[in-house]
């Protein structure tokens, strides 16, 4: 189901509440109240929100929510208008999945080769051979020199401490406009992340049920 939440959101819940440092954010000097303080920088408290209040709901076939929308991140650098104003809008997919007996990490995992099969990106030489669909992986139609793969999400990560330790990774892109520079200089970058929440995290939201969500850079991929 998608979902569309709002734009504005606390400080706690955009990071205290998804276990991560206090990172600078776009915030609002007069808040209407304390839920409207920042602009998000993540999607991943609104689908946990959406999931909170619709604890009613069965859960028994479980829950799949997604949403596709814009992060605001502060940059002194990015020009609207021949303007630096100071942040930049990101396009973003969100999904979370959530049951009563599976936290569902490998639908969220499925979900990352789905999308980047239908943007054309094939995976790695190397991403394929750790698979078992290792004929049907190595024939996807794909744009010339690009590719992706999947690894464990270091500790050391913003990300890291919204996921269960272990069960989490982060998702490489690479393509031709990055060669020689990228996050390991070889035309890679890091285009989201994905895993098992952690139960501090469920915990904060009121969240009973285990559960898995990914977020993934959409801009890199068009």
């Amino acid at each position: 189901m998608e979902v569309l939440t709002h734009g504005l959101c606390s400080i706690k819940d955009n990071f205290t509440s998804l276990r991560r440092t206090r990172t600078s954010a776009v915030e609002l000097s007069n808040p209407a109240n304390v839920e409207y303080e920042v602009v998000r920088t993540s999607l991943l408290p609104g689908l946990l929100k959406t999931l909170k209040h619709n604890r009613s709901k069965s859960f028994a076939n479980g829950v799949r929510l997604f949403e596709v929308s814009d992060i605001v991140l502060p940059d002194d650098v990015h020009e609207c208008t021949n303007t630096i104003v100071g942040a930049r809008n990101v396009r973003r997919v969100a999904a979370l999945y959530s049951g009563p007996t599976t936290s569902g990490f490998e639908k969220v995992h499925g979900l990352i080769d789905r999308i980047m099969t239908l943007c054309e990106v094939k995976p790695s030489s190397s991403y394929v051979s750790n698979t078992k669909e290792d004929d049907e992986e190595r024939y996807k139609v794909g744009r010339e020199g690009w590719s992706y793969c999947v690894r464990e999400l270091s500790e050391g990560r913003f990300e890291a401490g919204t996921y269960f330790p272990g069960r989490a990774a982060e998702v490489l892109l690479k393509k031709p406009a990055w060669d020689g520079e990228g996050d390991d200089g070889k035309g890679s970058r890091i285009v989201g992340t994905f895993g098992i929440i952690h139960p501090e995290v469920l915990a904060a939201f009121n969240l009973d049920h285990p559960s898995s969500c990914l977020e993934l850079d959409l801009e890199p991929l068009l």
